[in-house]
């Protein structure tokens, strides 16, 4: 089984019976599963999520293909593993504790207990089929998702759970928007056309960005780097409407240094204000902007909200605890 020696000391043989079947059946493609011998149930007759009255933990989920929630699908990561993102039991994220099922999975990730998981196949003519993925790891709670980690073969994220499955997510969402526009383009001008929006949508919008550039005077606050065409607008909380598009909760950044602040792989130090690095990036060429300090607006008024920075240093801290 995918647990080690003293963790499966801590669980009882019932428990161990239960995972085990869905060991067993890896890969196969099955009706939904009732009950094992002795009575022992291994999923909700109803419910994604089935935390059994005689356990503590969740003992298995089902992604549905007509769930109410926005539950995801596997995201392939190398050497064959995967990542999934699951909705919690109710809709608000402020309601996590509110049910058995959700509390349940935040002890697994406490204790660090796996689950079964199934996906259910185009629906029968009476019943569904599910194919049974494995044992996977409830490993984070973040904004009223579950992600968890197969077991096996064991997922290998490359920066973290949420970024790997929330980047995989966008690449779907570029792919199918490219495709949509397909053949759309009669000449290389309108070509060319959607390279600069494609540009003109990193780099943030224009208002934001051209006060950026005008605050930091031309240069990106973590490399000083100073050519214009290559920095970008980069938002300490999530842009979440214009309000969002202030000085204050922004950064003048290196494209490159853009996308690691996004990923949560490099923050600043809102004490110090010095520059913070993922333990990923050690070895790399970044690794000299470690502990150097960020450069600021010369007015006071421009310079970064302190909330907002700490925000997005304690959301750095938290995937880095992970890692």
């Amino acid at each position: 089984m995918g647990m080690d020696a003293e963790l499966i000391e801590r669980i009882t043989q019932e428990h161990q019976r239960r995972l085990a079947w869905f060991e067993d059946n890896q890969g196969e493609i099955t009706p939904s599963p009732d009950l094992l011998a002795g009575g022992l149930r291994l999923v909700h007759p109803r419910k994604g999520i089935y935390k059994p009255a005689d356990l503590p933990y969740v003992l298995s989920i089902k992604i549905k293909l007509n769930s109410p929630y926005a539950d995801g699908v596997p995201v392939p990561t190398p050497r064959g593993g995967w990542l999934l993102q699951y909705h919690q039991e109710r809709a608000d994220p402020a309601a996590r504790d509110m049910t058995s099922a959700n509390r349940g999975l935040m002890l697994c990730i406490a204790d660090r207990i796996p689950v079964g998981v199934l996906r259910e196949q185009a629906p029968a003519r009476h019943n569904s089929r599910y194919n049974v993925l494995g044992l996977a790891l409830p490993v984070r709670w973040e904004d009223g998702f579950f992600y968890f980690e197969s077991l096996n073969p064991k997922a290998a994220p490359v920066i973290d759970p949420v970024s790997d499955v929330l980047e995989a997510m966008a690449h779907a969402e570029v792919d199918e928007e490219l495709a949509a526009e397909s053949g759309a383009f009669d000449d290389d001008y309108d070509a060319r056309r959607r390279v600069y929006r494609e540009i003109v949508a990193r780099q943030g919008q224009a208002g934001f960005r051209t006060a950026l550039l005008e605050a930091y005077g031309g240069r990106c606050a973590i490399t000083g780097f100073d050519a214009a065409p290559a920095l970008e607008g980069a938002h300490l909380c999530p842009y979440r409407g214009p309000e969002s598009n202030v000085v204050t909760n922004g950064l003048l950044l290196r494209s490159d240094i853009h996308t690691l602040f996004d990923l949560r792989l490099l923050a600043v130090d809102p004490v110090t204000r010095t520059i913070v690095l993922s333990k990923l990036l050690a070895g790399t060429q970044y690794e000299a902007l470690s502990s150097s300090q960020l450069a600021e607006p010369v007015q006071a008024w421009h310079r970064p909200e302190p909330t907002a920075l700490e925000s997005k240093w304690q959301a750095f801290r938290s995937d880095e605890d992970s890692r």
